[in-house]
């Protein structure tokens, strides 16, 4: 995925690192045992359209590659696009990623039921 605006690209990549990272910051331990909670967390802030996790995910997604994306980047990215078509693209991309891809599928299909 990249983003684009002012004649700047970014990629961003929802690979085994992304997943790393992801499940760092939302794993909770529960009777010793570590609970990896990343794709699911972020996948229900997404889909409740919350625009700090949309730019937490797009920071990660970016971490590895350059140039590295910036908050700023990403509050004028907004202001000029909008968020809408934001959120349906990375969730699109972590649907497509073999590391995030069922787990969002299936977290799809429980928020229509």
């Amino acid at each position: 995925m990249e983003l684009m605006m002012n004649e700047k690209t970014f990629a961003c990549k929802f690979g085994y690192g992304f997943l790393k990272e992801i499940n760092k910051r939302y794993s909770v331990e529960r009777g010793g045992m570590q609970l990896k909670l990343g794709v699911g967390a972020i996948v229900s802030n997404l889909l409740l359209s919350d625009v700090d996790t949309l730019f937490e995910v797009l920071l990660i997604a970016n971490m590895t590659e350059k140039p590295r994306m910036t908050v700023k980047f990403l509050e004028d990215y907004v202001e000029q696009n909008g968020t809408k078509s934001l959120f349906e693209e990375v969730i699109d991309e972590l649907k497509k990623s073999e590391y995030t891809g069922v787990m969002t599928s299936k977290m799809l299909e429980e928020a229509q039921a």
